[in-house]
């Protein structure tokens, strides 16, 4: 449970433990079928098991003797930890100067395989002395250079590597650090390296595992998986890769390359050769290996609506079991002989159960629903032993995470982490809606509104339109800190999910392509008016609007276009197609994609050549290290705005890149929403 800490300008948890009712062997966990009003729920006991900074990504280990987590100390990367799963005191065994990504457990329980980005010598502080701005200068290829949100963004001179981890027996007497004459003599593992950042450098850390580096590429290496003959399945995706990442394998116990596992990198969709790319393995409890992948099309450079779906590795290759119009998320978690998803369809997070296919290849029927309620689901698991119960989190109206056992009675909420911040501020239920666009096209979206005292005449409410970014995302009906800011502070949210959104079908994703500021805004205002004409507590002559990201881009698009607006906030906008290219982390396939290659094409989907027509009085807020939708974008537009003799404001947030809103540090997250609320106080108030 990990929480924002204005105190530590960070975030910190730590692990819990939370009982399940006690089950006796070969029982089932006691189950109730009690609403999730969030009022009374949780069953007693549940506790903190760690008392670390920031502790997370807990996974026992297969014999249930362990659990391996990722711990963070101030001021340090994650490393990989672990504690006793019957109690004790956790221990950090990895060191790497980059901090750990990802990890998973060997079936035998005796090794950990781990993910670690891995510098150049003399980059990022592996050569003492030198620091950033004094580093080599950087030789570079290709147009995929840099990751949004890794500081200067330069990667590929730290490839994500994989390790293996020698599991420490917890019994044996913790290590110390030789000193004095027991240095270098008999005996001492004095210069012998116990662990490694790199899996090279010569160390001698106390408590520190034995390590193994089986990858020394330029590739980065996710999602690893130990198989139970000990070789080791990974997605591997290379700077000249594109948009493909493969499934490889890795025999770490033969000294030879890694391979492509084979038939696993196209499907046949309706006769035809589509290419994919691999973004997660999992295993059930048979033999099927589980993959998710996207499929990229016949030339593996379409990632437009590219769902996530669910495949099982046969002896054809792969065999894809779910259908491509669902949002699925990446993430796979064993199941008896299947594995568990989560989707996004219409703003619910469900989760589903995927098994393999039957007798003769078919799929049909191979995908259950297992959760369908008012709630998103962020992570699913099937509860060992048990039959047709799992455990989810998730985020509910009422809250932002919390953990509920899933069984065939229902739905029971085993905690209530929420408590306090609904105490503090009671939530607003959204109310669903649904619209037709001006072309008549069902918009499905969500209205909320302040509460209060009725007043007669009923008082009417300033309105904020909020575009959600993507545009392949989408905004849902659970508990959004945002939206419930807003509303508490006394303005009327109007939220939807326009053509270009995930959750809907690829149709309905695919639409504006080519047709930025067109189909979508065609949406979104008529979701509005819809809003405006059925909710007579809604003040249609005090409207604001605002995004970020896509979001950003279609709110500058609007107002260049519509003048009803009595603010507008621009937040780290795509802004101007055409410059963004060479300048984003992204910028080496999104225009072209999604606008077009053709420079008039381009012309007429950029918001920024309409900033000189917008009247409305607005915002730009622009983070210093946003690779994503480069701060050239909102500094360009603001300055274009002012030219213009406009009233125009810019907020910009050093150390920050385009996950302020999500996960900015605490303070400026707190900053950028004090600074919208006092925006749409002058404006709107």
């Amino acid at each position: 449970m990990t929480h924002a800490s204005f105190e530590a300008d960070d975030y910190i948890g730590q692990l819990w433990r939370v009982p399940l009712g006690a089950p006796a062997p070969g029982e089932q966990p006691a189950e109730s079928s009690g609403a999730l009003d969030g009022e009374g729920a949780g069953l007693p006991g549940a506790r903190r098991i760690t008392r670390g900074f920031a502790d997370t990504c807990p996974k026992v280990s297969p014999d249930g003797r362990l659990i391996a987590f990722l711990r963070r100390r101030p001021g340090h990367h994650t490393q990989l930890a672990l504690v006793e799963a019957a109690g004790g005191e956790p221990w950090i065994i990895t060191s790497f100067t980059q901090g750990v990504a990802e990890f998973s457990w060997a079936p035998d329980s005796r090794r950990v395989v781990v993910s670690a980005r891995v510098p150049d010598p003399g980059r990022y502080g592996s050569i003492q002395g030198i620091d950033a701005d004094h580093e080599d200068p950087r030789h570079l290829t290709g147009v995929k250079l840099r990751h949004n949100g890794m500081g200067a963004g330069w990667y590929a001179d730290r490839p994500l590597q994989l390790f293996l981890v020698e599991v420490p027996d917890p019994q044996a007497e913790p290590a110390v650090q030789p000193v004095g004459r027991a240095v270098g003599s008999a005996g001492s593992d004095g210069g012998e390296s116990r662990g490694a950042g790199d899996g090279t450098a010569d160390e001698t850390i106390p408590g520190l595992a034995q390590l193994r580096r089986i990858t020394a590429d330029r590739a980065d290496w996710t999602s690893p998986l130990i198989l139970p003959d000990g070789r080791v399945l990974a997605c591997c995706e290379t700077p000249e890769s594109g948009m493909i990442s493969t499934l490889m394998c890795i025999d770490p116990d033969r000294d030879l390359p890694a391979t492509p596992v084979p038939g696993t990198g196209e499907i046949d969709v309706d006769g035809q050769t589509h290419l994919v790319a691999i973004h997660s393995v999992a295993t059930g409890a048979g033999p099927a290996v589980f993959v998710s992948f996207a499929d990229l099309g016949a030339e593996g450079d379409d990632p437009v609506a590219a769902t996530n779906q669910v495949g099982v590795i046969g002896a054809d290759g792969l065999l894809p079991l779910t259908d491509p119009d669902i949002s699925l998320d990446h993430v796979l978690t064993a199941a008896g002989s299947g594995v568990l998803v989560t989707d996004s369809f219409q703003g619910r997070g469900r989760v589903h159960l995927v098994t393999g296919p039957r007798a003769g290849g078919e799929k049909a029927g191979n995908d259950r629903v297992v959760l369908d309620a008012e709630m998103v689901a962020t992570s699913a698991t099937a509860i060992p032993g048990t039959q047709n119960f799992f455990l989810a989190t998730v985020t509910t109206p009422r809250s932002p995470g919390e953990l509920v056992l899933i069984g065939p009675r229902g739905v029971t909420q085993l905690t209530d982490f929420g408590r306090d911040l609904r105490e503090a501020a009671p939530p607003v239920q959204p109310e669903e809606f649904t619209a037709e666009s001006r072309d008549g096209n069902p918009v499905h979206g969500w209205i909320l509104t302040p509460t209060g005292p009725r007043t007669d005449p009923p008082s009417r409410h300033p309105v904020v339109l909020v575009i959600h970014g993507g545009p392949h995302s989408q905004y849902t009906g659970s508990f959004f800190d945002e939206f419930q800011t807003l509303v508490a502070a006394g303005y009327a949210v109007v939220a939807c999910n326009p053509r270009g959104s995930a959750g809907y079908g690829r149709e309905h994703a695919r639409a504006v392509i080519g047709h930025f500021g067109d189909v979508d805004a065609a949406d979104v205002l008529g979701f509005l008016e819809a809003a405006l004409a059925t909710h007579p507590d809604l003040d249609g002559d005090r409207l604001g609007i605002m995004g970020g990201s896509y979001g950003g881009y279609l709110t500058a698009w609007i107002i260049g276009h519509d003048h009803r607006w009595r603010g507008a906030i621009v937040e780290r906008g795509y802004l101007d197609p055409r410059s963004f290219v060479g300048a984003s982390d992204i910028g080496w396939y999104f225009p072209d994609v999604y606008n077009g290659t053709d420079p008039r094409q381009l012309a007429a989907q950029s918001a920024m050549a309409w900033a000189e027509q917008v009247t409305t009085p607005t915002l730009v807020i622009h983070s210093e290290q946003d690779l994503r939708c480069p701060i050239s974008q909102g500094l360009e537009y603001h300055a274009r705005l002012v030219r213009a003799g406009l009233d125009a404001e810019l907020l910009v947030f050093p150390g920050e890149n385009h996950e302020l809103s999500r996960s900015g540090t605490p303070w400026h997250r707190r900053q950028r929403m004090e600074a919208i609320l006092d925006f749409w106080d002058r404006h709107l108030g």
